[in-house]
């Protein structure tokens, strides 16, 4: 009985601790079961740092939060960071710990454009990190199919795409071992980016558009945010959604309005139907009869959103509103690519239905040699061969013998405004051949100085082609500026966007602070976005960003309460006729005017002005010149139009 008994106990007792073992194997696994994963950040601070300090207030905003999520970052290609921890003569990796950025690993300074440099921090991070899942963040400016990571120690040498696909087939990740690619740039979310990460990646986030940065908000900040629950999906849209609000950040930091004024736009995407969305967008493109319908696919292509349009060279455009305005020379086929678009879309936040979620190359307004390098990045993209050929064709039409042929608006029947109508609508006559060929049409007034010189008012881009007349329109579009003492100035306004519901204007401005020290004033170009609503009509600031043609980095958004004064460049007259009555310019693009000119300013302090729009000055001799551009992107000028 006493043996039985200490059987009995050892048994029980082995039991309890097979219990116990058990319990203690299932609070570990239950403790560990979240996905841990290594976010790698490749940030090349470039002028955005430099001149902005928006890279260190990025990292500035990230916290050690999540145990199962390791931050790791290779930062350089800056002249100056601000921080106390990133030296300028080192391209070293850190990891964020409870303190912050801590040094892991020493490096002399590299070139963070040189494809040698990401493999490096790619091998470096996997062999460092072991975890289920990394992602890797590309942060700098971005090129479009040009690349992105812009050193500005290294003459600006970037990354292209063919450095990223060199360097991410050398390292751990060469076979889809990457869950996520984000590119906090600007333009990178293109067909031919998509069809180089999906050999490497499993989802991409990245924007057709150009993206907006402040240094009094955040987007990184959405890695404190991740939890280890999430799927590679979830932490995608925490990045997307950390863009929204930053958005709001800057649409609220100087103004309040209900509508979105800021153009903007990110998509997630899914990689493994890329291959599907390319062999669809083949199929389509290379069913087109390109010679037979050149005038027509050249009219399309004139009148798409083209996003970065203060850069012409990159020539992207929405990949679905492309296909969508063709579909009727491949009804079938058409559809395929729509469908497919939708399958690889996962998530698209845009602003604006100009963005579907992914963009694609098409030449057009682009250099010979933008177009011939941006074509030849096609040769390491075999997947969007006939595509290729198509866009090749097409700007060998273009740019071939058609171009020889004449296209004068000198002596076309013009039409002056009515007295009823007086300033409102004109009107130009043209040809059956000039219509045929016909593309697309802007137009500028001007105000009669009466010395020979004319003051640039107004520049817009709302035309209507009705048979062989072309029509537009100038009522009540006048913008004028109204100071704190209610004087009001007449505004150099360009219109960019015209739609229903709004107008957005441009116009560019000089942001000033003044000291008694001289040595201390700063003047800051920049370029002054302001949005009308149609229903409410009141009249707001959309944004201000640094002028790309300043030191400043471009796509930094700037807060006007940082400046003492807000300068408004007016200009008083340009002579923009010949001995022979032609146009002669000045040439006004992208919210300037260039070439010689006289200019005044008119100073008002932030906060303290406001716009309206008026009618123009019925006192004084207005004309409007058209611009056009034919199909093969050829521009004349009409003779001067009198509007009064």
């Amino acid at each position: 009985m006493k043996n039985t008994r200490k059987i009995l106990i050892s048994g029980i007792i082995v039991s309890i601790m097979v219990i116990i073992a058990s319990i203690t194997v299932s609070v570990i696994v239950i403790l560990n079961s979240g996905v841990s994963r290594t976010v790698m950040i490749y940030m090349v601070g470039s002028n955005l740092e430099s001149t902005n300090g928006l890279a260190s207030s990025d990292l500035a905003s990230i916290k050690n939060k999540d145990s199962n999520t390791k931050v790791l970052l290779i930062a350089g290609g800056t002249s100056k960071w601000d921080n106390n921890y990133i030296s300028t003569d080192e391209t070293s990796i850190y990891e964020l710990t409870s303190s912050g950025f801590t040094k892991i690993k020493k490096q002399d300074r590299k070139n963070m454009g040189d494809s040698d440099t990401l493999t490096d921090f790619l091998n470096y991070a996997y062999d460092y990190s072991k975890t289920d899942e990394y992602d890797l963040i590309f942060w700098n400016h971005g090129g479009a199919i040009d690349g992105s990571e812009y050193d500005e120690l290294s003459n600006d040498d970037n990354l292209s795409l063919s450095e990223m696909n060199n360097s991410l087939s050398k390292s751990p990740f060469n076979n889809k071992n990457l869950e996520l690619v984000i590119f906090r740039t600007c333009l990178n979310g293109t067909l031919e980016v998509n069809s180089i990460l999906s050999k490497y990646a499993n989802y991409l986030v990245a924007s057709e558009e150009e993206t907006l940065g402040a240094n009094y908000s955040s987007v990184l900040n959405f890695i404190n945010e991740i939890d280890s629950k999430d799927s590679s999906k979830d932490v995608g849209k925490k990045f997307i959604n950390a863009y929204k609000k930053q958005i709001n950040d800057i649409k609220n930091s100087t103004f309040k309005t209900d509508r979105d004024t800021i153009y903007s736009t990110y998509s997630l995407v899914n990689l493994s139907n890329i291959d599907k969305l390319s062999d669809s967008v083949n199929d389509f493109f290379n069913d087109i009869d390109i010679t037979t319908n050149f005038n027509r696919i050249s009219k399309v292509r004139a009148n798409l959103y083209q996003y970065a349009s203060e850069e012409p060279s990159y020539d992207m455009v929405d990949l679905y509103n492309l296909v969508y305005n063709l579909k009727d020379l491949s009804p079938s086929k058409a559809s395929k690519v729509l469908d497919e678009l939708d399958n690889t879309i996962i998530y698209n936040y845009a602003t604006d239905s100009n963005s579907r979620g992914i963009s694609i190359y098409f030449p057009y307004n682009g250099t010979s040699i933008a177009k011939k390098t941006f074509i030849n990045v096609y040769n390491d993209l075999s997947s969007l061969s006939s595509y290729k050929t198509f866009i090749t064709k097409f700007n060998n039409i273009q740019t071939g013998d058609y171009t020889k042929s004449t296209y004068t608006l000198n002596n076309i029947n013009s039409k002056e405004a009515s007295d009823k109508n007086a300033y409102a609508d004109f009107e130009l006559e043209l040809t059956d051949e000039q219509v045929s060929t016909f593309a697309k049409a802007n137009y500028v007034v001007y105000k009669d100085l009466g010395t020979g010189y004319y003051k640039p008012m107004y520049k817009g881009i709302s035309t209507t082609l009705d048979g062989n007349i072309l029509k537009a329109s100038i009522k009540d579009r006048q913008l004028q500026i109204v100071g704190s003492n209610n004087d009001t100035s007449d505004l150099m306004a360009f219109e960019k966007e015209n739609t229903e519901k709004y107008i957005k204007y441009t116009t560019n401005v000089i942001l000033r602070t003044v000291s008694d020290n001289l040595s201390d004033w700063k003047n800051d170009n920049a370029i002054m976005t302001i949005f009308f609503d149609k229903k409410t009509k009141k009249t707001n600031i959309a944004s201000v960003i640094y002028d790309n043609n300043d030191d400043k980095a471009n796509s930094v958004a700037v807060n006007l309460n940082d400046y003492d004064d807000v300068v408004f460049s007016i200009s008083s007259g340009w002579k923009i006729l010949d001995d022979n009555g032609n146009y002669t310019g000045p040439i006004i693009e992208n919210g300037r005017v260039v070439g010689d000119g006289i200019y005044t300013g008119v100073e008002e302090e932030p906060g303290k002005f406001k716009f309206e729009l008026s009618k123009f000055d019925s006192d004084a001799n207005y004309y409007c010149v058209f611009e056009i551009t034919d199909t093969h992107n050829n521009v004349s000028y009409s003779k001067l139009i009198k509007l009064k």
